[in-house]
């Protein structure tokens, strides 16, 4: 099977990231797989640790640019290579595919939950993937289409899940900064009522994003200077390495469609606390497997960080963490639900 894998750009997000995982399976279980990347965005550690037998091609838009020529150049590229399956990875892109023939093999990934931006287009597509379940609903209530779900997976075997003592409490949240959708605004709130408290609790937020200046801004003014750092955008490798470092890690998210970090964190055995909302609450079957707070509540939050700093949270909860995303979000089993979907898709189209 030839797939052809489409995406804007191939930086350090989590749905590039994950791609890279997926393509890499489809190759080792034998099929042709190529990734285009629109944007000349591209995260040089990612292209390195493709398999040798995937072509990347960057066809080096900048970003917002109106030239046509790089679409030009993708509808030429997919004419020539002519794949089995296209897969997009937002929506939107279906608008630069220009011929009917291409378009009735181009399926896309719903990545979060329904918005304005990243919807447009999804009704033109073969088949509508969705990563949770609770992604497939919200397509169906918003749009009235049904979508396929395919499980966002990881890599659980390459995580580090050695016991780390760490002579501090620390909790880290990853993700993009963008305190509108990932909430990191509550977390900070939650760590100065703790340290209000005299609680001796210190976090760290890896990535970057459109809200940083106002996070920093933040923790300044809530006085965190000393016990907040931020670490900036971190490679998959630095995460792996070093995540069962942690004492727990909290995703504050106002909304999200999933939470692969949340599944990370699970791997490396260390507790996890999530907003009650939509994707991460699904991750952790509403409490079986981890914990959560109030979506926006830092009060909430605040509480139940407090539980695990005085070392109240249970760890045959941990345990059975660990073997859930084993069972449930491993990478593998996502790229061999893509391919049996991708046969289908293939028989339907002849």
């Amino acid at each position: 099977m030839k797939v052809i894998h489409v995406v804007w750009g191939l930086g350090l997000g989590g749905i590039e990231t994950m791609l890279v995982n997926i393509a890499n399976n489809q190759a080792r279980l034998g099929h042709k797989i190529y990734i285009i990347a629109i944007n000349n965005i591209v995260e040089e550690s990612l292209v390195k640790a493709l398999d040798d037998s995937i072509e990347f091609v960057c066809l080096k838009r900048g970003v917002g640019s109106k030239n046509p020529y790089p679409f030009i150049r993708l509808n030429y590229l997919l004419k020539r290579l002519a794949p089995d399956i296209i897969h997009i990875h937002r929506p939107p892109l279906i608008k630069y595919i220009f011929l009917p023939s291409l378009r009735r093999r181009t399926c896309t990934t719903m990545h979060d939950v329904c918005n304005e931006s990243i919807i447009k287009g999804l009704k033109e597509c073969r088949r509508i993937f969705a990563i949770s379940k609770y992604v497939k609903e919200d397509i169906y209530n918003q749009l009235g289409l049904n979508a396929v779900l395919v499980n966002n997976g990881i890599q659980p075997e390459k995580i580090n899940h050695d016991a780390f003592n760490n002579s501090r409490f620390v909790v880290v949240q990853i993700s993009r900064l963008d305190h509108t959708k990932k909430g990191q605004h509550i977390l900070l709130k939650a760590i100065s009522i703790l340290r209000k408290r005299g609680l001796d609790v210190y976090a760290d937020m890896i990535g970057d994003g459109p809200s940083k200046d106002y996070l920093l801004q933040l923790r300044d003014e809530l006085g965190l200077g000393d016990c907040v750092r931020f670490l900036g955008e971190k490679n998959q490798q630095f995460i792996y390495e070093h995540l069962h470092e942690y004492s727990l890690l909290v995703q504050p998210s106002v909304f999200e469609g999933f939470g692969l970090t949340v599944t990370e964190a699970m791997a490396a055995k260390i507790p996890v606390l999530v907003s009650q909302n939509q994707g991460p609450l699904e991750i952790i079957d509403n409490g079986t497997y981890g914990y959560f707070f109030n979506n926006g509540d830092e009060q909430d939050c605040a509480k139940k960080i407090e539980l695990f700093y005085r070392g109240q949270d249970e760890k045959n909860k941990i345990e059975s963490a660990f073997l859930r995303v084993y069972e449930c979000y491993n990478v593998i089993n996502t790229a061999k639900s893509y391919l049996g979907e991708y046969k289908k898709i293939i028989e339907e189209v002849g």
